[in-house]
């Protein structure tokens, strides 16, 4: 069963929440701002708040742009722990790689809302592609599910990547294509010594 916690990452929860949420900041101090000047014909509390609205604003933006890349790092390692956790994974001898694919982005903040993770885990006896997984920035959570698929290396004669795509080729010819973003070239690796190693035995 899968799991969902809470990102364990140590940051500034104001700032945090100012950045990924400036346009609300920004349009709460402009209606206000206005408002107090239309209104009451107050210019001074009226631009103070619309001033005061956009430094929050620029001080949260420039916080997760700051940020942002430690704090995607340690959900990519907490998913993997709990990836390996849900997959039952106890062998010391296991090569991970986990490649985030970004999600939606917002304006003026570098990272994505969210990344998907594709986790590939290469153990003594199988190879297993495991995309079932988010890491949330914006709202600093990590889910992962228990979709995984498990190929013994005794039914494997090539693992490729080649244009965006992970092929995992079997010896009846049947190949399947996973989307990731980058070359997991270590766990590749560590994939076809296995592989060699199980045809060497044959």
């Amino acid at each position: 069963m899968g799991r969902r916690e809470s990102l364990d990452a140590d940051v500034f929860q104001p700032l945090w929440a100012a950045g990924w949420q400036w346009v609300w900041i920004v349009a709460g101090a402009l209606f206000l701002g206005v408002y107090l000047v239309l209104e009451f014909g107050d210019s001074l509390e009226g631009v103070g708040i619309i001033a005061g609205g956009g430094a929050l604003a620029a001080l949260g933006i420039r916080y997760v742009n700051r940020r942002y890349e430690t704090v995607l790092d340690t959900g990519i390692e907490q998913a993997q722990s709990i990836t390996l956790e849900v997959l039952g994974t106890e062998d010391d001898d296991v090569e991970v790689s986990s490649i985030p694919t970004d999600g939606r982005a917002l304006l003026l903040v570098s990272p994505a809302r969210e990344y998907e993770l594709t986790t590939l885990v290469v153990s003594s006896d199988s190879f297993v592609v495991h995309d079932d997984a988010t890491v949330s920035l914006a709202h600093r959570y990590v889910s992962v599910g228990d979709d995984a698929h498990h190929y013994e290396y005794t039914e494997l004669s090539a693992v490729t990547y080649e244009a965006g795509r992970l092929r995992v080729v079997q010896r009846d010819g049947t190949a399947d294509s996973y989307a990731v973003s980058s070359d997991p070239k270590s766990a590749l690796s560590a994939a076809r010594e296995r592989i060699a190693a199980v045809e060497s035995q044959h």
